[in-house]
């Protein structure tokens, strides 16, 4: 079922530059991010400010940085409302919005005409709601400068000049947009695969299921494209969704929305639309595909469908004590036995990840120390047990092992991945030799790995810096995509990445202070905000985290924990200490110099 898990390679960390300078600091944004399609504050206007209502330069220009959010058609004219006259005809931008990170305060002058904003470049927002990352590796800090003044004959102050391209704060897409997830399946039609949008907080919530149609009708983000497909080629939708009523909620689809021959296509399509409307679904679905009779749809059966819909209100959580898993008190069915291996069996560890299908439960270990680490694995039926194979091919210098795709009823399918010397391999569930993964571009060694609960997108990190690529399982040998940067604030190296829902990411790194921090980002790098501020000098060496329930009330995770140092601690208020005390089962004596390590989640 769960389809994600959490590698961390211990080990020194590449000073590869990521984010904004290490000189810099960087305001966070907001107190967290609320579930479901929003983002954003009721007390929030859904508009940003107008030009009459700044009364001094910065301020003028900080709303100037505010007015193309909204709809991306009207976003050229919103701008060009600050701008004078006698400058307009000279401002000729694209459609595609530049999203920005300020690195400074506004600067200005008393008495001089320009207006500085140093800021970095986050990504683009396109028009059809995808944020696209910064291409450029190391995005520089770049002066923006404005002139301002005013106009003769007009109130207040304009903008006489301004750099050619549209431009937005980051701060100004947290406050007038809202996130929301559209979903599109797999290759493999066996599951719906995430993809974060920014619907303008303007949009009358009438209007949506338009947009959200049209997002769909036209195709998946760019960076999912290997691992997922659109509708069929020739799927038209109306250019209005009529309003819900009487509890339903009507979409009409061209006939080519459903192709002949295909007698699984409709149900998979219904799915799909249910997933990614189902906020302005009222009760029912009715779809009418063609000229065919609309079929209506009121069941939950659906969320079947997005196997993050599994995730457990409180998960079980286990940490590794003196080489043997053990479960923790705070957590799940903390009586039961250790899932899969059998207790003789259960020793000499240093590393483990566990994850379970509706069917069978999946377990993967490291053991031994230094060149004699060895991979081993074990897959049984629920509730029962197996005994540990090994895994050839790999030895030494080997990470945490993660679990990618648990299929229910079909244990053989498994795929895992651990990291060997900052390369990746994959591994079976039944004891083959592990394979090298095929990927595109070499941003240098991989040093943490996280999968996404759909089990194709992945967050990595490598060379000091946060990527994120999709798993390709369709050929002969795995491959992964080539990897996006992504760009988290205040960390100088980034050093272990887990997802922490289906669209944030906690990030752990180092800021240019030599400081560790925990913040959660969005998937696309845009948006952060902090969990922990100061866990201290020691760095990050792992990072886990138990995913949110698309349909929880939370869009991030409220179960993560970390490793420094070889102590495991979880991410509350503050940083707490999981100790012996908190190992559930048999009381046991401490042993010297043994403590709990190396947290991860039943997932």
């Amino acid at each position: 079922m769960r389809r994600y898990l959490v590698v961390a390679l211990v080990g020194v960390l590449l000073a590869g530059g990521c984010g904004i300078p290490d000189d810099t600091d960087v305001t966070v944004i907001g107190d967290g991010p609320s579930a479901g399609f929003g983002g954003g504050d009721d007390s929030t206007p859904s508009e940003p400010p107008a030009r009459d209502s700044a009364s001094d330069a910065v301020q003028l220009v900080t709303n100037y940085l505010m007015a193309a959010a909204g709809d991306p058609e009207g976003a050229t004219n919103r701008v060009k409302a600050f701008i004078a006259d006698d400058a307009k005809a000279g401002f000729q931008a694209g459609p595609d919005v530049r999203v920005i990170r300020l690195a400074d305060k506004v600067l200005f002058t008393p008495g001089d005409p320009e207006v500085v904003v140093s800021a970095q470049q986050v990504g683009t927002l396109k028009s059809n709601g995808v944020l696209e990352p910064s291409p450029d590796p190391s995005p520089a800090v770049t002066d923006y400068k404005f002139q301002v003044g005013p106009v003769p004959g007009k109130g207040g102050l304009f903008i006489l000049a301004a750099p050619r391209v549209l431009l937005l704060t980051d701060t100004a897409l947290n406050d007038y947009y809202l996130r929301h997830t559209i979903y599109f399946w797999n290759n493999d039609n066996t599951g719906l695969v995430p993809d974060l949008r920014y619907m303008p907080r303007s949009l009358p919530s009438v209007q949506q299921p338009t947009t959200i149609l049209s997002w769909l009708v036209n195709g998946p983000a760019s960076w999912l494209g290997d691992t997922v497909h659109p509708l069929p080629s020739g799927t038209a939708a109306p250019d209005n969704v009529p309003a819900a009523a009487n509890e339903t909620l009507q979409v009409t689809l061209s006939a080519q929305a459903v192709p002949a021959g295909d007698e699984k296509a409709l149900d998979r399509l219904r799915r799909q639309l249910q997933w990614s409307l189902r906020d302005l679904i009222p009760r029912d679905l009715e779809l009418k595909i063609g000229n065919q009779d609309p079929v209506r749809y009121s069941s939950i059966d659906y969320q079947d469908s997005n196997v993050a819909s599994r995730l457990a209100d409180r998960p079980e959580r286990f940490v590794i004590y003196n080489g043997t898993i053990r479960r923790l008190t705070d957590s799940a069915q903390p009586t039961e036995p250790v899932p899969v291996i059998k207790a003789p069996d259960n020793k000499g560890f240093s590393a483990a990840a566990m994850s379970a299908s509706a069917t069978h439960t999946f377990l993967a270990v490291v053991t031994g120390t230094g060149k004699n680490r060895k991979l081993r694995v074990a897959v049984a039926r629920t509730g029962e047990q197996s005994d540990l194979l090994d895994i050839g091919g790999i030895s030494g210098d080997l990470g945490r092992p993660v679990w990618a795709v648990t299929p229910d009823n079909n244990p053989g399918g498994a795929i895992g991945l651990i990291t060997l010397g900052g390369k990746l391999y994959s591994f079976g569930s039944g004891g083959s030799k592990a394979s090298a993964v095929e990927w595109q571009g070499d941003p240098g060694a991989i040093t943490a790995i996280s999968v996404a609960p759909d089990g194709y997108r992945v967050a990595l990190v490598a060379g000091g810096r946060l990527y994120r690529t999709v798993l390709d399982t369709g050929g002969d040998t795995l491959t992964m995509s080539a990897p996006e940067q992504l760009l988290p604030p205040n960390f100088s190296s980034v050093a272990a990445v887990a997802w922490s829902s289906e669209t944030y990411l906690a990030v752990a790194g180092t800021r240019s202070d030599g400081r560790s921090a925990v913040i959660d980002v969005t998937v696309d790098g845009a948006l952060t905000y902090p969990r922990l501020t100061d866990i201290g000098k020691e760095t990050v060496t792992v990072l886990t985290a138990y995913p949110a329930n698309p349909l929880s009330p939370e869009e991030s995770s409220d179960s993560e924990s970390y490793e420094t140092d070889g102590d495991a601690w979880d991410v509350l208020g503050e940083p707490v200490r999981i100790t012996v005390a908190d190992l559930a089962g048999p009381t046991v004596s401490p042993q010297a110099g043994a403590v709990p390590s190396a947290p991860f989640f039943l997932d």
